[in-house]
């Protein structure tokens, strides 16, 4: 049933190419507001970059300064994405979190560094980044697709699984679950299919926290 719903409500045109773009969100903790974040794709020939961004602007992450900002370069050929380099940065206060990695494709190797620690893995055949996979599944669920939503990620220096799951659909809002090994810990995010499949908000919650979510508050291009 979900599969027929779904083709139906398809916006055909966002799964024939992918084309820059900005969605901002407001981010709430709580219910309340407590900073803003973007999700940006842009083509610098033959280069895409897709960059998360997240800033504390109200309360206690204001307060801390806390900043995060995640950078995916890769290609693409024939609908597939071929990742380049992955690079990520937090702040809050007086710490600061950073992890990286390159791709080399000549020595089929994965290189980089997570807490000033240098690390190797083979090149796996299929792969994408913590960000990335995001685009990932934007695009396989305008594409049709509603199941096997897995996708292996290179984090920290090690190959992870993300399993996503479509929970619901409802006119043109598809609602989609990351799939947790901790029941507690709760992720949701709902796509617009009339606005390529991006998110209008997202909901997540960790054991014994406060529940953090985003509200779209505009898309460009």
């Amino acid at each position: 049933m979900i599969k027929k719903l779904l083709t139906l409500c398809i916006f055909t045109s966002a799964a024939s190419a992918i084309e820059p773009f900005k969605a901002e969100y407001t981010v709430f903790k709580d219910g309340k507001k407590i900073g803003l974040s973007s999700i940006e794709l842009s083509y610098d020939a033959p280069f895409y970059t897709i960059t998360d961004s997240t800033n504390g602007t109200h309360g206690m992450a204001s307060f801390l300064g806390f900043k995060r900002s995640e950078v995916s370069l890769f290609t693409e050929k024939e609908g597939a994405f071929h990742t380049e380099s992955y690079s990520m940065n937090q702040k809050v206060a007086f710490n600061k979190r950073n992890s990286d990695f390159q791709v080399d494709y000549e020595n089929k190797l994965v290189v980089g560094k997570h807490k000033d620690e240098d690390w190797q893995l083979d090149l796996p055949h299929v792969f994408s980044t913590p960000n990335l996979v995001s685009l990932n599944l934007f695009q396989d669920i305008c594409a049709g697709k509603t199941e096997n939503l897995s996708y292996p990620i290179i984090k920290d220096g090690k190959v992870n699984q993300y399993d996503f799951k479509i929970t619901s659909i409802e006119n043109n809002i598809i609602e989609v679950d990351k799939l947790h090994s901790k029941p507690e810990r709760i992720t949701k995010t709902w796509l617009d299919t009339k606005q390529r499949c991006l998110p209008i908000k997202t909901y997540h919650k960790e054991e014994g926290e406060d529940p953090i979510e985003t509200k779209l508050i505009r898309v460009s291009s």
